[in-house]
């Protein structure tokens, strides 16, 4: 029951409410009101933090006293700002404020570590992506002054291919198919002619190798799909009105 309960989007809701509340209340660290303004000892704290991270030293009295100085500074302006209504169709601001918000109300929820069974489930369902790279074999016979540099024989992946005789080559190369017949090729270093000899689908991983990227890449589908379910709710909330242009 209280597992289902985890993963109810209501619930998830009435939570992100309460961090926006908790938010507003205490992340600003401020008791500020239109016309007054609160520098807590929780947001000098975090201001002194902060400037001992970037500074890589305590800060002096004087130091100290510049900090709080810049933070009424920017309040005092901030709050200005509102009056006069410069925060209205900024863009800017709003991607700003946006921005906040997402890391506020997206990718906080806890998830369920997955278990062998669910990761080998999504590992039959993404083969493709865990395949090992894949490799051409080929033989090639080359006319041009730079004959000697290469071999005759080779077995290569695309990005291999494309170190030795550069992206335009490889990338033709990996099209062509293993059909007995010689097929002409360029390259900066002259022209090529190549029979692919072997051509086969490359390997899926086994699950032991691709295990922890398995479960990395299937909790991030999992928050993901968290973040549009909690957006959706959020914006549920609103009316929307589109005008025609």
């Amino acid at each position: 029951m209280l597992k289902k309960l985890l993963y109810e989007p209501l619930l998830h809701f009435l939570v992100l409410g309460a961090l926006l509340f908790f938010f507003y209340a205490f992340s600003n660290n401020s008791g500020d009101t239109q016309n007054s303004i609160v520098i807590s000892k929780e947001r000098i704290e975090q201001l002194t933090s902060e400037w001992e991270k970037e500074s890589l030293s305590i800060p002096t009295a004087k130091e100290k006293k510049e900090i709080i100085d810049k933070e009424i500074y920017q309040r005092v302006l901030y709050k200005e700002a509102l009056k006069t209504g410069l925060d209205k169709n900024d863009n800017t601001i709003k991607g700003h404020l946006a921005q906040k918000m997402e890391a506020i109300i997206f990718d906080t929820q806890e998830l369920a570590s997955p278990s062998d069974k669910v990761l080998k489930k999504y590992l039959q369902e993404h083969e493709d992506k865990y395949r090992e790279e894949e490799k051409i074999s080929f033989v090639q016979n080359m006319t041009g002054p730079e004959t000697t540099l290469f071999d005759k024989a080779y077995i290569l992946t695309l990005f291999e291919a494309s170190n030795i005789f550069g992206r335009s080559f490889s990338e033709g190369l990996f099209t062509l198919k293993a059909d007995g017949k010689v097929h002409k090729l360029e390259s900066d270093y002259g022209v090529h002619e190549v029979r692919i000899t072997d051509k086969s689908k490359p390997k899926l991983k086994t699950f032991d190798m691709v295990k922890e990227k398995l479960k990395d890449d299937y909790l991030k589908l999992q928050r993901e799909e968290k973040n549009d379910e909690t957006y959706e709710v959020l914006k549920s909330q609103y009316n929307i009105n589109i005008e025609e242009i």
